[in-house]
């Protein structure tokens, strides 16, 4: 049968190996042959079709095998058939007994390319087993870490070792840059230098013998490098809030240290504060980046240090007046999205703070997230410069409260948050939408935000103001409830439309106001005309009754006139029309006569 096909490499040019096991052998009728395939004890080889194919073989003398490699070039994508002739001097009594170090073996290859129908064979290549022999495989083992070095130690033949390590994990080895020359049952040591403090690494050797030939890589041993003690401080802020009861809280956030600094893995932070009130020291530790202190008004002094396996590091250290809680201005426009499962990870979303010239300039923003299940896991988080954050490491069943907050160098701004899941995104939905104002060119309109009621992943809301070809559309956030279109059309029907993504959850009918200005401005002349109509009129019959008609005095004028003029006269025995007396008139020397009016 065809021996095991095995390549160690698929680039175009490239060594291709075949381990032959003593039991793969079959004797021929010429007792000094032994072949793994039986039609090759009849096959003739010609010159044409012999090349040189630099064949090569290792010896296992430990499972008594061969590993036979050589270079091709092959003309095909498949896998080509392999068999190998074994021939020696003497004669063979036993095939399956051949691979011994005494034995002086001529091996011959011969393959066969099925996608050319090409037939190769290789030119006969004699060697002695002993001289093949690879060499046994080193045993490695780890004697002791420090902060930045790995020693390690084997034992090997005569030759020269060569050892390679990685970051466990990592893809790609390094390799120590010397050699280390072996004697016979010799114990070597290697210490490995230059490695990030409290990390593991992976390490194998290997050993090349005089012949040449180099072992198997040993079995890969693991070692840690120790902690050191972190180096620097954690960059610390705070915020006041106050209380009903008329206490302070003052809460504390810090980032990570990065490996370098934080010397290993940081397993806690002490928090340490007194007050002018309360000088007596008082000490929390905390396994968070966060600190929730309850303090009275006053000044006071707060530490924060990390800590790991070696020891404390250097600590932040802030004097807070609790007075001063002016409003620094917090992100805008926090939104949770998910991408699961194409995605495997939060994109947290927002928009950077309107800083006015009063304000100390943002340093950094916070982002952090925390386990809604209880219990709770504790708070996480990292620092953007940016507006957006991937949270990668969401678990599918776990929902969170996601925080941004900007930090002004010591102080931090008040947090957004919002609840989301890695299935579902923001746990947040825009409901119950409403016009709360109108007027001839605008139209405000209001929302409520709850918690998501259906297993809906949405990435955006919006509300669309639109009437036939024309349309206005403004996005909805966490942070707004409400909200107004501009520049509309007077005296005019809308439709309002809240939108999920493109799918429309609820219609709401608007009408602006009517404009009363162009009804007006068209009024106005004729109404200017008819008032100097009017004018002209009235100036015109006064005129005419002037100086044109004589003016007729009208009985109705005196009482004479109007009694004449009563049809229901009172019967009296005193009848008199004239009352003469009226008439008289008095004279200059105080007389009295009549005045006589003749026809």
């Amino acid at each position: 049968r065809l021996a095991v096909w095995t390549m160690t490499s698929l680039v175009c040019v490239c060594p291709h190996e075949v381990t032959v096991k003593q039991s793969d052998l079959k004797q021929c009728d010429d007792r000094r042959v032994c072949v793994t395939d039986l039609r090759d004890c009849d096959r003739r080889r010609t010159a044409s079709t012999q090349e040189t194919l630099n064949v090569s073989c290792q010896y296992h003398q430990s499972a008594e095998s061969l590993t036979c490699g050589w270079s091709l070039h092959p003309e095909g994508h498949a896998e080509p058939a392999v068999s190998f002739i074994f021939s020696s001097e003497l004669v063979i009594y036993s095939c399956p007994g051949i691979f011994n170090p005494l034995s002086l073996l001529t091996v011959t290859a011969r393959i066969k390319d099925y996608a050319t129908g090409r037939e190769v064979w290789s030119r006969p290549w004699t060697f002695l087993l002993y001289d093949a022999a690879k060499p046994s495989r080193p045993v490695l083992s780890l004697l002791r870490s420090t902060e930045d070095s790995v020693v390690v130690s084997w034992r090997g033949g005569d030759g020269v070792c060569r050892l390679r390590y990685r970051v466990e994990g990592a893809p790609t080895w390094t390799e120590a840059p010397e050699s280390v020359a072996a004697h016979e049952d010799e114990t070597l040591t290697y210490t490995i230098k230059d490695l990030l403090v409290s990390t593991t690494y992976r390490a194998a050797v290997a050993c090349t013998e005089e012949s040449g030939i180099q072992s198997d890589w040993s079995a890969e041993v693991s070692g840690r490098t120790l902690d050191r003690a972190p180096s620097r401080p954690p960059e610390v802020c705070y915020r006041v809030e106050k209380r009903d009861s008329g206490s302070l809280l003052l809460h504390l956030m810090w980032k990570d240290l990065d490996l370098r600094d934080a010397g290993g893995r940081i397993l806690g932070y002490r928090v340490t504060y007194e007050t002018k009130q309360q000088p007596r020291r008082r000490v929390q530790n905390v396994t968070a980046v966060t600190a929730l202190l309850v303090v009275e008004e006053g000044n006071c002094s707060v530490a924060v240090a990390a800590f790991n396996s070696a020891g404390y590091g250097p600590a932040a250290r802030l004097a807070i007046d609790p007075r001063r809680r002016s409003g620094l201005p917090p992100v805008r426009h926090l939104w949770v999205s998910s991408s699961f499962p194409t995605a495997k990870g939060l994109l947290v979303q927002w928009e950077n703070p309107s800083v006015p010239p009063s304000v100390p300039p943002v340093t950094h923003l916070a982002v952090q997230w925390r386990s809604g299940t209880p219990p709770s896991n504790g708070c996480r988080g990292n620092e953007d410069d940016g507006n957006e954050s991937l949270f990668q490491d969401a678990d599918p069943e776990e929902s969170y409260l996601i925080s941004v907050l900007p930090v002004y160098g010591q102080r931090c701004g008040p947090p957004q948050s919002l609840p989301a899941s890695l299935q579902q995104g923001a746990l947040m939905e825009a409901v119950q939408l409403k016009v709360v104002g109108v007027t001839k060119t605008s139209v405000s309109v209001a929302w409520v935000w709850q918690k998501k009621s259906g297993p809906i992943r949405v990435q955006r809301y919006r509300v669309k103001l639109r009437k036939d070809s024309e349309s206005h559309t403004l996005s909805l956030w966490p942070d707004q409830r409400q909200l107004t279109f501009l520049n509309l059309t007077p005296n005019t029907e809308y439709s309002l439309l809240l939108l999920a993504d493109d799918s429309s959850r609820n219609v709401v009918p608007v009408r602006t106001d009517f404009d009363e200005g162009p009804a007006v401005a068209a009024a106005t002349p004729l109404l200017l005309l008819a008032a100097v109509v009017s004018i002209v009129s009235i100036l015109t019959r006064t005129v005419y009754k002037s100086y044109f008609f004589p003016h007729i005095c009208s009985p109705r004028g005196s009482d004479t006139g109007r009694w004449l003029m009563d049809p229901n006269h009172q019967k009296t025995a005193d009848r008199r029309v004239l009352d003469l007396e009226a008439f008289q008139v008095t004279r200059v020397l105080g007389e009295k006569s009549l005045i006589v009016v003749r026809p």
